[in-house]
């Protein structure tokens, strides 16, 4: 014989779902933002990932990224390596001990 769902069962499903539901809203995070030239033509993309965003070019391929380290500087990456960061030691002591 068969029966229905009980209180524990339900609260099972809730979990579940929850979970579920979590994991999308994590997976699709991400969010692009398209930049257009002054003709109106596309010429790429940003895809924002909170402390990190990451630069497409037209194609879709990567160009860069840009990562905010937390302490008033950002580094920033190109096609494989390091090719900078912004922001001075005042920065880094003004935002000393400002953990995220």
């Amino acid at each position: 014989m068969m029966q229905g769902l009980n209180g524990n069962h339900m609260i099972m499903v809730a979990v579940v779902c929850a979970i579920a539901l979590a994991l999308t809203m994590a997976m699709s995070r991400a969010g692009e933002t398209p930049i257009y030239g002054p003709d109106g033509k596309y010429q790429g993309s940003v895809f924002d990932y909170g402390r990190t965003r990451r630069y497409t070019d037209g194609s879709g391929h990567f160009t860069g990224s840009a990562v905010n380290n937390g302490n008033g500087t950002t580094s920033f990456y190109g096609r494989g390596n390091f090719t900078g960061s912004a922001g001075s030691s005042i920065d880094r002591a003004l935002n000393f001990g400002r953990g995220q």
